[in-house]
């Protein structure tokens, strides 16, 4: 069965030529255009490497607008850590003068 599978993709997937109708078809369109057929490869080899630039570009843009956003996200996160240290040293002094409050008063009322 894998075989037969297999021979027959091979036959429907053969090379087959396009044959001389086709080129003449293909050149009267391009030529057509305006443009020479060696012109015209000679363009898309021109504008090859300006379609990976502007895929090389698009890729730098998203990567320092992630890094940018990592950054933010790295400093507000930082902020929050400076903020909360702030609080807890304020609940402790807070707590320690309570503490000297609670202490004047008991020794006052004894």
């Amino acid at each position: 069965m894998n075989e037969d599978l297999e021979s027959r993709l091979r036959a429907a997937l053969r090379p087959v030529a396009p044959g001389e109708a086709f080129s003449q078809e293909l050149i009267a369109r391009v030529t057509a255009d305006g443009v020479s057929p060696a012109r015209a490869a000679g363009r898309r080899r021109f504008f090859a490497p300006a379609g990976w630039l502007s895929a090389a570009l698009a890729a730098s843009l998203l990567l320092a607008i992630g890094v940018q956003h990592h950054l933010q996200e790295r400093h507000q996160r930082e902020q929050g850590m400076e903020a909360r240290r702030q609080v807890i040293e304020a609940l402790r002094v807070t707590s320690q003068k309570l503490h000297l409050a609670y202490v004047a008063i008991e020794n006052q009322s004894s």
